[in-house]
């Protein structure tokens, strides 16, 4: 039985412009996790304590309306969840929950914070793709 690839840091476009060394700072700084499918990532509401990326798997992205519940986005490997409550210091605003089994990668709050200081390439896809998505959800930022 073949053993499954291991999804590496490296591998993610969001690190696409790193520096080796940026890289293993960047590693030291993640823990490797593995979710089973339809776990709860995160809930709307509650206070920002991670930054997760995906590495391989899948995740639906939510928000309750007067209809039920409305999906806002998929997101998949290599794609990130949380930012906008860790940047904005604000609540979640919306609820992540896996669709698939995933592997991802969890940095707390002060972990995803030196992300952002030690490579500033990664800062910079982070603060775009969090202000795409605020102006997509009709959140203030």
């Amino acid at each position: 039985m073949a053993t499954p690839d291991v999804v590496r840091i490296a591998d993610l476009e969001l690190f696409a412009d790193c520096t080796k060394a940026e890289l293993r700072q960047i590693n030291a700084l993640t823990t490797h996790l593995h979710v089973p499918a339809d776990r709860v990532l995160m809930r709307k509401g509650s206070t920002a304590d991670e930054f997760i990326i995906i590495g391989s798997g899948s995740a639906r992205v939510s928000r309750e309306t007067d209809d039920g519940s409305a999906t806002v986005a998929d997101v998949g490997s290599g794609e990130f969840l949380g930012e906008f409550a860790l940047l904005s210091g604000k609540r979640r605003t919306a609820t992540a929950t896996a669709t698939t089994d995933l592997e991802v990668f969890v940095s707390s709050v002060i972990e995803f914070k030196s992300i952002l200081h030690i490579a500033p390439s990664v800062a910079d896809k982070v603060v775009q793709t969090s202000m795409a998505r605020a102006a997509g959800m009709d959140i203030a930022a």
